[in-house]
């Protein structure tokens, strides 16, 4: 078969402008490494997340960074004295990380700041707080999930990323000053649960219209 050239590329291109996201609407959820974590994440008749297990607290705002995730993998090279190039190379390592800048002061969020459990942060979110620091050996586990939604109503798209077992493994600088937002610099690192075996899932799902709705008609010139 010989060789067609194509007659129209602008006719053949596979793209998509509803599958270009910006994440406006978001949270960030926190729980005891106890908690369990949802089987499934969305629901098969709205497409909408399910509500929060019992348990996890929203931490709030979130600077206008977003959230940033990083993501890694090591590898190490074999080489011949006959090649110049590798003539294999295998994976070593793979790490994940996620940075977030809160920007609320409340009480969830400086619980987490000081490595306190969930279950010793204040019941209430806005609730007067005092934490010590002591002699610390390291940061507790925690479970962590994010919500993150595009567009509104049946033009919803949502996105959830969940960590099974995760902690601090960074904090910036705290400032306090006249003229910038106080926030809380925090990293977490995603390590694999022992238990159910993962580490991390990502999942999205599209809103859909409900039983007996019909889409709107289309326009006529």
């Amino acid at each position: 078969m010989a060789d067609t050239p194509i007659a129209d590329l602008a006719k053949i291109l596979d793209d998509n402008n509803k599958l270009v996201h910006k994440w406006g609407t978001q949270l960030l959820a926190i729980a005891d490494y106890s908690t369990p974590m949802p089987e499934r994440f969305f629901d098969t008749t709205t497409g909408k997340p399910l509500t929060l297990p019992a348990g996890f607290k929203i931490l709030g705002y979130i600077t206008t960074d977003g959230q940033q995730s990083s993501r890694s993998i090591e590898s190490s090279d074999t080489n011949m004295v006959q090649d110049l190039e590798p003539v294999r190379t295998d994976m070593t390592g793979r790490t994940r990380t996620l940075h977030v800048n809160f920007g609320e002061s409340n009480a969830w969020v400086k619980g987490l700041a000081h490595g306190k459990p969930v279950s010793a942060w204040p019941a209430d979110k806005d609730a007067d707080w005092e934490y010590t620091d002591g002699e610390v050996t390291d940061m507790p586990y925690y479970r962590l999930l994010t919500i993150a939604q595009d567009g509104v109503g049946d033009d919803a798209t949502y996105r959830i990323q969940a960590g099974y077992r995760v902690k601090v493994t960074d904090q910036g600088d705290q400032t306090l000053n006249r003229s910038d937002v106080e926030v809380e610099d925090t990293t977490f690192g995603f390590y694999k649960d022992p238990e159910s075996g993962k580490t991390f899932t990502e999942a999205q799902s599209k809103a859909k219209k409900a039983a007996g709705r019909s889409a709107a008609p289309a326009k006529t010139n």
